[in-house]
């Protein structure tokens, strides 16, 4: 009888630490798919740049996994003071692909894409949905005025 107690009690300890490494193993983050890329580019425009404050947003060009993708997913934004740029920043595969660089620039100087008093701040973007696989330099006339990304992509076909 005893020898039947002890093996429950053995039996009971081994299930347990099997059950709680399963549950941290279920509940523990998904191995890093990310990687560091760095990408370079030029802005111009139609408008003069000199002195003006670039602001700058990279974005997955479609995320998501399954069947319902969508476009447009932030990566990182900053701003540059002159029209070459340069950034590093981390790119996940998995379910991601391409990227879209979008620009604009602060003509007024109020730091907002346009308002309704002002509405003189040109934009636009450059796509490369074949990234990473494909060139890392992204050339983006500004042309458009008062548009966000997604004016510009997905591309209305």
């Amino acid at each position: 009888m005893n020898e039947m107690k002890e093996f429950r009690k053995k039996s009971r300890t081994v299930f347990s630490i099997a059950l709680l490494a399963f549950i941290v193993g279920a509940c523990s983050e998904p191995e890093e798919t990310r990687e560091q890329m760095t990408i370079s580019g030029e802005i111009t425009s139609i408008s003069s740049l000199d002195g003006q404050t670039l602001y700058i947003s990279i974005f997955h060009a479609q995320s998501g996994i399954g069947f319902q993708p969508h476009p447009l997913y932030e990566i990182d934004s900053f701003e540059s003071q002159g029209t070459s740029f340069e950034r590093t920043f981390f790119y996940d595969r998995q379910g991601n692909s391409g990227l879209v660089v979008y620009a604009w620039v602060d003509n007024d100087g109020d730091g907002i894409n346009c308002t309704m008093q002002s509405r003189n701040d040109y934009a636009g973007v450059s796509v490369n949905e074949d990234f990473p696989n494909s060139s890392k330099s992204f050339d983006v006339e500004l042309t458009k005025r008062c548009v966000g990304p997604d004016w510009f992509y997905p591309a209305k076909k």
